[in-house]
């Protein structure tokens, strides 16, 4: 059996990705069963139940010597504990080729495209005879919507909005209509914790020597989490000392108005005090290359 799933502190991309997957690899003759790592973010939620799809169980199995299908990571970092001894035989990206290698070859397709979820779309509808049901189709829908930010993000590229097109079709929504919904979604963080809200997404990553954290909250505008900056504030500084971190960086993104504020943990080489940049949302095109380049600079 093929465990499939994406990172940890999974987003949208990576658990609709691993449903649609799983049945893909199972219609193929390769039995397969999809798994998250983490807890579900309201936007997810809002998908799957607006899909009817349940949520795929947690990875609770060792994997090590067992086959896994990698979706929307490839760094060892953002996955489960013993995937290096595991036997990766896919893999299903649109970041950069991350930490990850393998031992044999496998089935892998890494590209360019705003989000996992249209590269899968186009793997799958190459099968002959294998057909996206209306349900699946809305799970790679929002997936798309989520990642592109409803096409704003600077990651976005033609394909993912013909395929968001053609996904609305077969998932028989109005795009506008629901591209309106998973947005409100996406910026709800009404009853989240602190603790909660700061893993709500974030991705471990090492750059150069650093390892680090990058957290990413995205706001309708930044007076909707600025009470609350300072208690995420003390919780990152936490996590960076209790999981051993160089630092930890949040990215709060504030959807209206296009900018992101930068918060650092204290003992970090960048800055000592928040840095607001304008026209950032992507923090795979945007702020990781920034990171990198800053950090490079420090040398």
């Amino acid at each position: 059996m093929i465990s499939v799933f994406g990172h940890l502190n999974p987003d949208s991309d990576s658990i609709c990705c691993a449903i649609v997957v799983s049945d893909w690899l199972n219609f193929t003759e390769q039995s397969a069963m999809a798994y998250r790592l983490g807890e579900l973010n309201p936007e997810t939620e809002f998908i799957l139940s607006q899909a009817q799809c349940l949520s795929p169980p947690l990875l609770e199995h060792n994997i090590t010597d067992q086959p896994v299908w990698l979706v929307d990571f490839s760094d060892l970092e953002q996955g489960p504990e013993n995937l290096n001894k595991s036997q990766v035989v896919g893999l299903i990206d649109h970041h950069r080729l991350g930490s990850l290698i393998t031992t044999e070859p496998l089935d892998a397709w890494i590209r360019r495209v705003g989000c996992c979820a249209t590269l899968v779309f186009d793997i799958v509808t190459r099968t002959p005879d294998y057909q996206l049901s209306p349900p699946h189709a809305l799970l790679l829908l929002g997936a798309i919507l989520s990642d592109t930010i409803a096409f704003q993000s600077p990651t976005t590229t033609k394909q993912d909005r013909e395929t968001a097109h053609k996904l609305s079709l077969i998932a028989k929504v109005d795009l506008d209509t629901f591209i309106i919904k998973l947005l409100n979604a996406k910026t709800d963080i009404s009853g989240l914790s602190i603790e909660r809200l700061l893993q709500k997404d974030e991705k471990n990553y090492l750059i150069g020597e650093y390892k680090l954290i990058l957290g990413q909250i995205e706001v309708s505008d930044f007076h909707a989490i600025e009470n609350q900056v300072p208690a995420l504030q003390q919780e990152m500084e936490k996590r960076a000392q209790s999981e051993g971190l160089d630092f930890y960086v949040l990215m709060i993104t504030s959807l209206f108005s296009s900018q992101s504020c930068l918060y650092f943990s204290q003992k970090n080489p960048i800055s000592q005090s928040p840095v607001t940049i304008e026209n950032m949302l992507s923090r795979k095109k945007q702020l990781v290359p920034w990171l990198t380049q800053k950090l490079n600079a420090d040398k």
